[in-house]
């Protein structure tokens, strides 16, 4: 019978030593790049005083066709809306109107703080 033989590789240090540098160039250039992109989204987040609290009533059932054409009607009860005074680092004082369902406009009331910051930005 045959003697196993043990096959290794011959890999100079020189390769060896790249790839170890290389793999820790690309591994400190995504830890970077991920504590870099929320640096942004932090500093946008804009809170406000909402100073006023609109509803305006859509009609009573809005009308869809399908795809396929059928012909659908759904009821939407309206758009909610708050009005958000922001002030801006220059010292002056920024409106925003938002665009909320139901149960968050029922949520805030009128001096209540509001955050307006992007959408990307978790609550």
């Amino acid at each position: 019978m045959a003697d196993p033989r043990t096959v290794k590789p011959k890999i100079p240090a020189r390769v060896v030593i790249t790839a170890v540098a290389i793999g820790l160039a690309v591994f400190l250039f995504v830890v970077v790049a991920v504590m870099q992109s929320g640096r942004g989204l932090a500093q946008a987040r804009m809170a406000g005083k909402i100073i006023k609290k609109e509803f305006n009533p859509a009609p009573e059932e809005q009308i869809v066709l399908g795809r396929d054409g059928k012909v659908n009607a759904r009821h939407k009860e309206g758009d909610f809306i708050l009005t958000v005074e922001v002030p801006q680092k220059d010292g002056t004082v920024k409106i925003f109107n938002v665009f909320l369902d139901k149960a968050r406009y029922d949520a805030v009331n009128v001096g209540d703080t509001y955050d307006v910051g992007p959408a990307l930005v978790p609550e």
